[in-house]
């Protein structure tokens, strides 16, 4: 089997993992943005993406 039929490398692979564990995280702070601890993190965030 070549490298092209293997499918994507193993730092591929833990970087989409990475990336996806991220997604899910920020969106489960996100739900919990009107939890005390959450809310400096929300706000944060959101001065980062200029809202």
């Amino acid at each position: 089997m070549s490298a092209q039929e293997a499918g994507p490398s193993v730092l591929a692979r833990l970087v989409l993992v990475l990336l996806g564990l991220s997604f899910l995280g920020a969106a489960w702070v996100w739900g919990h943005r009107s939890e005390s601890w959450a809310s400096p993190l929300v706000e944060r965030a959101r001065q980062t993406v200029g809202r």
